[in-house]
């Protein structure tokens, strides 16, 4: 099940998505899935059909709950992954993928833990797009979440010598979010490891613009370290703007 950018539901046996039936599933669907474990049946009905008299609310949540039933578990018994009644939760198991779900844990996993800096680099930027007000909170909370981690994984990349793989994760915590200070400070030390100048001043001026757009400036410590990293004492930054993903080659 795919949350991620885009909401999909697949079978292991047929990688076509599924057929939603009504448009509301697929709302029902992202509103489950940000609760992990389960939501009251008469909270999900009022996030779907706010306006709707009780009745008609009524009616029209149980036949959209009937069609995410279908979609979810076509071939299987009815309620292999979805429970129903007055509590409804996504059955969580080894037939049930969620990737919001492996996404969490991931970003839950302490900074350093192997293979976690890898995995946080292919996760996708952002939760499908959705109007439900709770599913656009989380949306707003995994999209600085996972910059954050990147950034403390470069960091950590860096600390322990391995520059390299500090720089990939810095340059897509930059792409994620441009005006992340902690992922420009560590690109801009390992452009300067690498003695590239005109790249150290390229992650400033794209910081700097970034920051900008915001109404803010770079923290002290940030124009600090790029003065102490060979920088203009006034900040001044020449040259074109580049992407981060190669800004520091």
């Amino acid at each position: 099940m795919q949350v991620l950018e885009r909401l999909a539901v697949t079978r292991s046996d047929d990688p076509r998505p599924r057929d939603w039936g009504r448009a509301k599933a697929r709302d029902l669907l992202a509103l489950l899935s940000v609760h992990e474990e389960g939501l009251a049946r008469d909270s999900a009905q009022e996030a779907l059909f706010p306006e709707a008299d009780p009745g008609v609310g009524e009616r029209n949540f149980r036949v959209t709950l009937h069609a995410l039933g279908q979609v979810l578990e076509e071939g299987a018994p009815s309620g292999a992954f979805l429970e129903r009644g007055e509590w409804l939760r996504l059955r969580k198991g080894p037939d049930l993928h969620i990737d919001l779900h492996a996404a969490r844990a991931l970003l839950s996993q302490p900074t350093g833990t192997p293979g976690r800096l890898e995995a946080l680099i292919w996760l996708p930027g952002q939760l499908a797009d959705t109007e439900l007000a709770t599913v656009q909170q989380e949306a707003e909370r995994y999209a600085a979440r996972l910059p954050e981690a990147l950034g403390a994984e470069a960091t950590h990349a860096l600390e322990q010598g391995q520059p390299d793989r500090a720089a990939r994760a810095a340059e897509r915590a930059l792409n994620l979010d441009p005006a992340h200070e902690p992922a420009a400070r560590v690109l801009m030390r390992v452009c300067h490891l690498r003695g590239g100048a005109s790249a150290l001043q390229r992650v400033y001026g794209n910081l700097r613009t970034a920051l900008s757009e915001l109404g803010l400036e770079p923290l002290p410590e940030t124009a600090a370290l790029y003065r102490a990293l060979g920088g203009t004492r006034d900040g001044r930054v020449t040259g074109l703007s580049r992407p981060a993903s190669r800004l520091c080659p």
